[in-house]
């Protein structure tokens, strides 16, 4: 090998040292201009070492070393040691929205339709509606707002309160002080919903669950299953992520250009600085968060999120045209509170065997054109005593969207006790639908 490039290898060599002294000594918990010396340190060391085993002279091999070292410190600060600019807008809570302050600290931001009553002016006391939406950090009240209307609203006229909330992490409702706080698990949204239902004074709830959504109702039920009616589940992400490593349909992705992938592909990289935040975190996430801001991660998710929305990766809606879905852009979406909580929910243990001891009335609505496989969410037809399953035509992840009517129909008939209209599956039966993994 050419002497030049045995040399190009030893100066890669001290940098892939030196990254891996400033990921680890950040278990030391210093700060990160220590951290920027201790792995600089490690640089000139291990160069030096690596250009003497590269053959050549003392003095080529410190030439060499000057001159990486130098190279180092710039593109290390222009990667690494400065944030990048921030044009991610805030979100800003409307007037009518309202805010449970919990015991552990935090600060919820929630929307309440009152029921309404009847024509003699009572209301029949029955749980409320609590509804959890999807991501995990993808919050549901500014997206509603953005859209000027909600879901579940007609369930007022049938004397349900209906809460609509931003989980912990995301849109309106407070984040963790990640530089202090623990960081989001699947456990502390199960004790917010717990606290939230404290707060609210009702001895049950029904849940209603869209995608990720889904996925905490039933880490809820099974943990406070006393305080569950029913359950309304719409297009399910996965019971349990460890057994489902790819839930995404390839037929939900639109089409692309050469230049579309490309586009799309740099955007699914993080910035290196983001990736070593997130790398750091793994040993000290106060020390990683003392360095990168929520901010940040944000906006590159927001950006990543947009960007995907708009070619259709994946296709929210039946739209063939993604750009026809009529979806707003996302905003106050959470990326901690997504990255941090998917992390935690891969070491949880598997909560189908526990699941299946308990009967609950559980409706799973999924649309024909759902992105998630359809066999993610029949498991929980296989999993849940008491499960029902409806599919409804022409409408993609968020069904009430395309299809309100229908939605509406079979929610109301399913919490009324009523036999479901258009109770059916997909073309496949559900007794062909592969078992639980």
């Amino acid at each position: 090998m050419p002497t030049l490039i045995r040399r190009l290898v030893a100066l890669l060599g001290a940098l892939l040292c030196a990254i891996a002294v400033f990921v680890l000594a950040s278990a030391l918990g210093i700060g990160f201009w220590p951290l920027a010396l201790a792995a600089l340190a490690a640089f000139l060391a291990s160069g030096w070492f690596l250009l003497r085993l590269a053959g050549g002279s003392g003095a080529e091999a410190g030439r060499w070393l000057v001159a990486g070292g130098v190279a180092y410190v710039v593109v290390a600060q222009l990667l690494v040691g400065r944030p990048p600019a921030r044009t991610l807008a805030e979100v800003t809570a409307p007037p009518d929205t309202r805010y449970w302050s919990l015991g552990n600290g935090t600060r919820i931001a929630y929307q309440l339709v009152e029921p309404r009553a009847d024509s003699q002016g009572a209301t029949a006391p029955r749980p409320p509606v609590v509804v959890l939406h999807d991501g995990p950090g993808t919050p549901q009240l500014p997206f509603l707002l953005a859209l000027g209307k909600r879901p579940y609203d007609f369930l007022a006229s049938e004397g349900r309160a209906v809460y609509y909330y931003d989980q912990l992490g995301s849109g309106f409702s407070s984040r963790l002080d990640l530089a202090h706080d623990a960081p989001y698990t699947v456990a502390r949204h199960v004790a917010d919903l717990e606290a939230i239902r404290a707060q609210i004074g009702a001895p049950r709830l029904v849940l209603a669950g869209t995608g990720w959504g889904a996925t905490l109702a039933v880490q809820y039920l099974l943990q406070h299953p006393d305080h569950v009616e029913r359950l309304i589940l719409e297009s399910p992400a996965a019971i349990w992520a460890p057994a489902w490593p790819e839930t995404i349909n390839p037929a939900a992705r639109a089409r692309m250009s050469d230049v579309q992938a490309s586009t799309m592909a740099a955007l699914e990289r993080p910035p290196l600085r983001l990736v070593l935040g997130r790398m750091m975190s793994d040993f000290s996430a106060p020390v990683a968060h003392r360095w990168i801001a929520e901010w940040e991660g944000d906006q590159w998710w927001t950006q990543r999120t947009e960007e995907a929305m708009r070619l259709g990766q994946p296709n929210l809606t039946c739209k063939s045209d993604p750009a026809e879905s009529g979806l707003p852009a996302p905003a106050g979406l959470g990326f901690f509170a997504n990255s941090y909580t998917l992390a935690n929910a891969l070491e949880l243990p598997d909560p189908r065997p526990a699941l299946r001891k308990l009967h609950m009335e559980t409706l799973i609505i999924r649309g024909t054109c759902d992105y998630f496989n359809w066999d993610v969410s029949a498991e929980y037809l296989q999993v849940i005593k008491g499960a029902h399953y409806v599919a409804i035509p022409a409408a993609g992840h968020n069904i009430w969207l395309e299809q309100s009517l229908m939605f509406s129909e079979v929610v109301g008939a399913f919490l009324r006790g009523e036999k479901l209209p258009l109770e059916a599956y997909d073309p496949q039966s559900v007794s062909q639908a592969p078992a639980s993994r």
